[in-house]
């Protein structure tokens, strides 16, 4: 497999671990206890940052890639060209949604730290609908395009892909941030797998 693909599936384990997380503090956000407002707040610069630097773009090379092949060598009963292209988009439309959902999120809990007087029904439905995204976008791109990319993708076309992808470390599980990502490091650095400090 590509270095590329794993570098992105790996991302995937890494953004559940987060979700996972951040599905926590927003119930106990939600239920009224105060969370920790710093930890919360780097884990969406980390997923708005690093996703949608690196990660998301990433992905959109290999749609492009993807979309092009479809009239060449799309072929097989796992390669439906139109369910292919139209999975392609959705995941491409969401990449915006999960930036704008994980930005609006982010301010609202910046302006609760900073005094805002803001509906906690509506700052944890924001959590909510955040979490639901990605999780549904993560399981969509794992079992919709992934495979496909694996089959229709060259070795050359994989090779093409990592050269022009955004090479950016991981500033949480590859080379720490410690001026931005302290907080989320220590909370996660018992439990992070020697796989994912790659």
């Amino acid at each position: 497999m590509s270095a590329l693909m794993n570098r992105l599936t790996r991302d995937h384990r890494r953004f559940a671990r987060i979700m996972a997380l951040l599905d926590a503090l927003v119930a106990r956000f939600q239920g009224g206890d105060e969370p920790d407002y710093e930890l919360m707040c780097e884990m969406l610069e980390y997923v708005v940052d690093y996703a949608d630097q690196v990660h998301h773009p990433s992905e959109e090379l290999i749609f492009t890639a993807l979309r092009q092949g479809l009239g060449a060598t799309a072929s097989g009963p796992e390669m439906d060209p139109s369910a292919l292209a139209l999975a392609i988009t959705e995941l491409s439309d969401q990449h915006r949604q999960l930036e704008d959902t994980s930005r609006a999120f982010r301010d609202a809990l910046e302006g609760i730290v900073h005094g805002e007087v803001l509906s906690r029904d509506a700052v944890a439905g924001q959590g909510q609908a955040l979490i639901a995204l990605m999780r549904s976008h993560i399981a969509d791109e794992e079992a919709r395009v992934f495979p496909v990319a694996r089959t229709m993708l060259s070795a050359d076309d994989w090779s093409r892909l990592e050269q022009q992808a955004p090479s950016a470390a991981d500033p949480v599980f590859g080379q720490l941030d410690p001026l931005r990502f302290r907080t989320l490091y220590d909370y996660l650095k018992d439990e992070i797998d020697p796989e994912d400090a790659a």
